[in-house]
């Protein structure tokens, strides 16, 4: 996305920071001078053909001054003490808060008794991100609803002056009320630790999870940059990225995330597929917030457009130090899916009622950095609205409620339903460039990334044993409990290559799938083969063989990474995963044909005659293949629903059937493939 922001020529003056909580006493807040913009663009800056989903009156109706000015004020009532500036004294020890609008629609409803109600819902986010290292560190977001009602006797004028009067007062509402809900949730503190020792290119630091450092962190001592690649219960285990760390160094950094969280695994949120109605950082931040502090993993917020944040603190402040951007990749992503929600409108026996559907479907996969498929849920939400005179919600807005609704039951599911279990793997045996470990618990499948772990013993007089990430490997093959690797690349520095007596690490998922072919969903050039097409066929049979007891891939998800997150979001500009390796492809095909629509009296239904299909193939093969036909009977609807209402519901309930059909034939290429 490419970010635009109203900005001031000097921020105003801001008293000193006096500190939110007793630990957080010495870390500073800078509010950043500007309001940020989300328009379309990619985590490049380019473009990604995509619309704005900023109303082309919003910016104009603000006033730049006015604006910047509200938002320094408003600020000050909620976090009592700020910084004025980041300079070379506190920049280590300092946040920046950044205002992103993300979405400002406007809806219109024209009723019966000649007046129009327009909906101006405004969608804002804040962010509290670290100027130093580029990483997000939290974010919230609020949508404030305006409706207008308007008359057609009142000029265009009129009505415009009346939206940007609407605009500014919401936007300073929200403003207020994001603040507010930001101001009760941030609890920074600052986690310092020292240099114990440097073990053969590695950097063993006297403090780990417990004091709220995790795996991923980037510290700093103003002149050297490490980051964390594991973090034991009291020390952790560093690799420098910028400068020569020293015994006895001090390093810290700034913090929000619960030390209940710190320990958790961690993971990104994506968005792959969309919808006009929400965001993709709305998407995320509504998901993400749904799960809690139960949920068995820690996401990480994602500011696509961090570097326009950071070109203001640059020329605003005397921070004298470019972004290092040495944040790395989580081990865990999760993929959303959330199409466009549907809706179509049926007549009822009363000429001034009318029944109104709306439908959406969604769904999300958790992903480790190598591809493989973890876990995986669909769900599907449903509102039914009865409007009378045609006085009813916006549809736009009623789309926007049941995605809404369908983001909230995907968090349940993942919230109750993903498990992490760390477990410990022995190294048994080496030879040349691989080894093997024993794996009773078939936690290790073919193709999985895994990381060797050293022990250094307890240099520098550390607390406990310290285990050192020293080698990643890629497993290669499994013959019974014993499972195969082989060495990719050193974590850092030269370290030996892996010995008999040194672990594994690995973060199990419960009921993960299992077996020794990679399968990849490879969507076939001509799904379709009948003569009613299905937009989301692939989607719904991926959905369908992602919950299958198989290891699936998604060899798309190196490209998805690529595309939203780089050096805009405060990550390494470099980073790049390797796209899942596969053994098998799977294609799905079906074909629909209408057989009749048959009305009794007044009320009428689609009949269809239905086949679905599953197949693997290998280097072109045909390996397995299963069909299954069946007939299906839709919903019934009143005789006098027009054509385009009657597809819709047609189209809803065909989807429906689909996704549970394919689950049968699933577990017959199942049976064949046992």
């Amino acid at each position: 996305m490419y970010l635009k922001a109203i900005t001031v020529a000097t921020a105003v003056a801001l008293a000193s920071f006096a500190g939110q909580a007793a630990q957080a006493s010495s870390v500073g807040l800078y509010v950043v001078p500007g309001i940020f913009f989300d328009d379309s663009a990619d985590a490049t800056g380019g473009s990604t053909g995509a619309s704005s989903k900023i109303d082309s009156a919003f910016r104009p109706s603000l006033d730049i001054g006015q604006t910047v000015a509200l938002l320094q004020q408003q600020a000050q009532a909620h976090f009592p003490s700020l910084t004025t500036t980041i300079d070379s004294k506190n920049r280590l020890r300092t946040l920046a808060l950044s205002v992103q609008v993300t979405r400002v629609s406007r809806y219109q409803i024209y009723k019966t008794d000649g007046t129009t109600d327009i909906y101006l819902p405004i969608t804002l986010s804040v962010y509290f991100s670290n100027p130093m290292t580029g990483e997000v560190l939290q974010s919230f977001n609020q949508t404030h609803y305006d409706v207008l009602t308007v008359s057609r006797s009142q000029t265009p004028a009129e009505i415009a002056s009346k939206v940007s009067a609407a605009y500014r007062n919401g936007f300073s509402t929200l403003l207020d009320s994001t603040l507010t809900a930001a101001a009760s949730q941030f609890n920074p503190y600052v986690v310092e630790t020292k240099v114990a020792d440097t073990w053969r290119g590695f950097v063993i630091l006297d403090k780990g999870y417990q004091a709220g450092i995790g795996k991923g962190d980037v510290m700093d001592d103003g002149d050297a940059e490490i980051r964390v690649e594991y973090a034991g219960q009291n020390y952790a285990v560093a690799v420098p990225v910028l400068g020569t760390p020293k015994d006895g160094t001090v390093f810290s950094r700034a913090g929000t995330m619960a030390l209940s969280d710190v320990k958790k695994p961690r993971v990104l949120a994506l968005v792959s597929e969309g919808n006009p109605n929400l965001s993709d950082a709305v998407s995320t931040q509504l998901f993400t917030d749904k799960l809690g502090s139960n949920a068995p993993f820690a996401t990480l917020p994602l500011n696509a457009n961090f570097g326009q944040v950071q070109a203001s603190i640059d020329s605003h402040t005397s921070i004298g130090h470019d972004v290092s951007g040495n944040r790395a990749l989580p081990d865990y992503f999760i993929r959303m899916v959330l199409p466009p929600a549907r809706h179509y409108e049926l007549p009822t026996n009363l000429s001034y009622k009318t029944q109104q559907t709306y439908q959406a479907w969604a769904f999300a996969e958790l992903l480790s950095r190598d591809g493989r498929v973890l876990y995986s849920a669909d769900v599907n939400q449903r509102i039914d609205d009865t409007v009378t005179d045609r006085s009813g919600f916006s549809v736009e807005d009623r789309k926007e409620v049941v995605l809404k609704n369908a983001l909230n039951d995907l968090a349940e599911r993942f919230s109750k339903e993903v498990r992490f279990k760390p477990v410990t793997l022995k190294v048994t045996a080496t030879s040349s460039d691989t080894f093997q470990v024993d794996d009773p618990g078939m936690n290790l499948q073919p193709g999985d990334s895994i990381r060797v772990f050293h022990s250094a013993g307890r240099p520098g007089g550390i607390s406990e044993d310290a285990l050192v990430p020293v080698w990643d490997a890629s497993v290669i093959s499994r013959d019974a409990n014993i499972v195969t690797a082989s060495l990719v690349l050193p974590v850092a520095g030269k370290p030996s290559k892996p010995s008999s007596g040194d672990v594994v690490l690995v973060d199990s998922v419960a009921n993960a799938g299992a077996g020794a072919q990679r399968i990849a969903f490879c969507p076939a050039e001509k799904s379709q083969i009948g003569s009613v097409a299905l937009e989301r066929f692939n989607a719904l049979a991926y959905a369908d063989a992602s919950r299958a007891p198989i290891v699936m891939v998604n060899p798309g998800l190196a490209d998805l990474v690529k595309s939203k997150v780089g050096g805009q979001s405060g990550f390494a500009k470099n980073l790049e995963l390797r796209p899942a390796a596969y053994d098998r492809c799977l294609e799905a095909l079906y074909r629909i044909d209408q057989k009749e629509q048959k009305c009794d009296g007044e009320t009428c239904v689609g009949v269809y005659n239905v086949r679905l299909a599953y197949r693997q193939k290998a280097e072109g093969n045909v390996l397995n293949q299963v069909i299954l036909e069946h007939g299906y009977t839709t919903s019934g609807y009143p005789a006098a629903t027009d054509a385009a209402n009657a597809l819709a519901l047609q189209s809803i309930d065909l989807d429906a059937d689909t996704r549970t059909s394919l689950d049968g034939v699933m577990k017959q290429m199942l049976l064949k493939t046992n």
